[in-house]
């Protein structure tokens, strides 16, 4: 069975930090989440390629 990927990445942002807790940790990792999809969607609608670091 594989971890789903919210729980995966909350698990080693808890890891990395001190200070966070899994619902803060969780919360954090969605909006990242959210935040790179709605980037994608917008550039793929634009016709543009991932615009990168």
């Amino acid at each position: 069975m594989t971890t789903h990927w919210l729980i995966e990445f909350t698990d080693e942002l808890m890891r990395i930090t001190d200070d966070l807790d899994q619902t803060r940790a969780a919360e954090f990792v969605r909006k990242v989440y959210e935040a790179g999809r709605e980037a994608g969607h917008r550039e793929a609608a634009e016709g543009g390629e991932h615009s990168g670091w």
